[in-house]
């Protein structure tokens, strides 16, 4: 009679190791693998094989966020103070992009979050290179966010741009948060020419501005500008662009204009620019689908523009202070929210297919109207 053999463990063991299949699996599909772990997870896997070791050092997607390295390292040890987190974590940044030195690789998205409370400007040098890295790696995609709550006697403490983003020819989105863009930087001219632009507490000079947004007008998809200073006019153009979010300090900006035909997101807040007239003097919002105005000093004479959208769904009006009485003419509008207008007294709608209508954070019944 013979006798069966049982595979043992060990013998399991081997031969799953001999049939690492994901291994094997085509590099793009390990990246896709890669891009739904954190930064410092993904480096992780390089010592899983030599196959997972050349996969992470081409790998397109870099996200450095110091908020979660520190939350991290604070779960190991709570012995160290800021100072140190923050060393350690610019000394990580470093290891990582030193072990990919002399590859040439196309970097989709560069994401860099910081919070420099101290000795901020002793770190800007390793900003600098981290972002000479990305742009000569041909980067995309580029998302710096600078924290800090350290402020100057002109106010917000920012961190300057270096020279080389303007040369940055591969860009196509840029995100930015609390960077400044310096005037005299520009005169090497601008080597971009976005798909997206993304402001937020920035500050950035009217002729900057001015160029980026006229370089980039034949592309131009989305525009965000929020809190920013330094300019006083903001004219914006272009075919291509579906989406203007603004919200711009009271005070500074005095003109704003956006010509864009094509265009079916507009939100504005703040400023003391004149967005009603702004928008009575185009004629060319036929594809605008959304308008959400929020801390405008727009007045009842403003909805007489309304009917000039044809193609208007969904309207939101929010802290809009001056308004007494709202007068919407308009078939098409689907979904309209008022909240938070202290002076408004009547409300009166002529919107025959209104599905939806919010007042100050309560669903209102419309089987009454």
């Amino acid at each position: 009679m013979k006798k069966l053999c049982t595979p043992t463990s060990k013998t399991l063991e081997n031969k799953y190791d001999q049939e690492d299949k994901i291994s094997s699996l085509p590099e793009p599909i390990l990246h896709h693998i890669l891009s739904y772990l954190p930064t410092k997870d993904a480096a992780k896997t390089s010592a899983l094989s030599k196959t997972w070791n050349s996969s992470w050092k081409s790998f397109p997607i870099l996200d450095f966020n110091q908020y979660s390295f520190q939350e991290s390292a604070c779960s190991r040890t709570a012995h160290k103070n800021l100072t140190q987190l923050t060393q350690d974590f610019c000394d990580y940044v470093d290891e990582v992009l030193t072990s990919r030195k002399g590859l040439t690789i196309s970097i989709q998205k560069f994401q860099v979050v910081v919070n420099f409370q101290r000795y901020r400007l002793r770190y800007h040098r390793n900003l600098d290179r981290w972002l000479n890295y990305a742009i000569e790696n041909n980067v995309e995609d580029l998302v710096l966010a600078y924290h800090t709550r350290d402020t100057t006697k002109d106010g917000h403490w920012y961190y300057d741009l270096p020279p080389s983003l303007f040369r940055a020819k591969s860009l196509e989105n840029l995100d930015l948060f609390g960077c400044k863009f310096t005037a005299s930087r520009l005169s090497t001219g601008i080597g971009f020419s976005l798909r997206k632009l993304r402001l937020s507490r920035v500050y950035i000079d009217q002729e900057t501005l001015q160029h980026i947004v006229a370089t980039s007008s034949c592309l131009l998809e989305e525009l965000s500008v929020q809190f920013c200073k330094g300019f006083q006019v903001l004219r914006v153009a272009g075919s291509k662009l579906e989406s203007v979010d603004l919200y711009l300090g009271r005070d500074q900006v005095q003109i704003v204009a956006v010509a864009a035909p094509n265009l079916r997101s507009l939100s504005y807040g703040g400023g003391s620019a004149s967005v009603q007239g702004s928008l009575q003097a185009s004629d060319k919002y036929e594809n605008l689908k959304q308008l959400r105005l929020h801390d405008t000093d727009i007045t009842d004479e403003f909805f007489r523009v309304i009917p000039e959208f044809p193609g208007l769904e969904k309207l939101e009006v929010n802290r809009c202070c001056l308004l007494e009485t709202i007068r919407i003419f308009s078939v098409q509008i689907l979904d309209l929210c008022i909240c938070k207008c202290v002076r408004l007294k009547e409300i009166e709608l002529h919107t025959r297919h209104l599905n939806r209508f919010r007042y100050d954070g309560y669903d209102v019944d419309l089987q009454g109207f």
